[in-house]
């Protein structure tokens, strides 16, 4: 028996994702969330339910989020594309690797220490069959790089750095240097402006 509800709390839904190369400009490329899979909270996301959610992109010239762990303090980088083909939600991205965080991120990932997706979203339209809640209308609110996925066959098929095949870490105490440079540039420019003031 199929009963018809309307949502409107923020709900997650994951998805595994497997590295394949390493290249340039830290972009990240795979499915987001994929169709006609039960994850473990009981839900089908079901093909066409991101159709609304992307037509309204297009006419608002907007993007989902690149988050980390759902968390709005932090941004990690853009999406640069979405779209649905007959698996799933695809999505081209790029770590920001001028952001510390995004460079963590970065090293985790080239590591294989995280291979998470997950997505942010409200359920606009949906129906339950055999205890399972079949989601056909999906407002995307953000995509999230994440440590514990639900559903296991989202694929991210690339992971790009900026500087190739130079190790992570590396990226890490660049990033560490800038951050620490414009701290002391703002430090001076303060003094300098009390002193002016004197």
């Amino acid at each position: 028996m199929k009963n018809k509800k309307l949502h409107q709390k923020l709900n997650h839904t994951s998805s595994n994702m497997h590295l394949k190369s390493v290249g340039e400009n830290g972009e990240i490329s795979g499915y987001a969330s994929v169709f006609d899979v039960v994850d473990c909270h009981g839900d089908v996301v079901v093909k066409g339910a991101f159709r609304n959610a992307l037509e309204n992109f297009k006419k608002r010239r907007k993007i989902p989020k690149l988050l980390w762990q759902h968390d709005i303090a932090f941004p990690i980088g853009v999406v640069d594309d979405v779209f649905e083909d007959n698996y799933g939600l695809f999505i081209k991205s790029r770590l920001l690797l001028d952001v510390p965080k995004a460079v963590e991120i970065y090293s985790l990932l080239k590591n294989k220490a995280i291979n998470g997706l997950s997505i942010g979203y409200k359920i606009k339209d949906s129906y339950f069959n055999d205890n399972v809640q079949y989601l056909t209308d999906i407002e995307l609110l953000e995509v999230s790089i994440v440590t514990f996925p639900a559903c296991e066959l989202a694929v991210i098929e690339n992971v790009k750095s900026e500087m190739g095949n130079v190790d992570a870490s590396s990226y890490f105490i660049v990033s560490q240097l800038k951050s620490i440079s414009q701290k002391l540039k703002k430090y001076h420019e303060r003094k300098n402006d009390e002193q002016r003031n004197k």
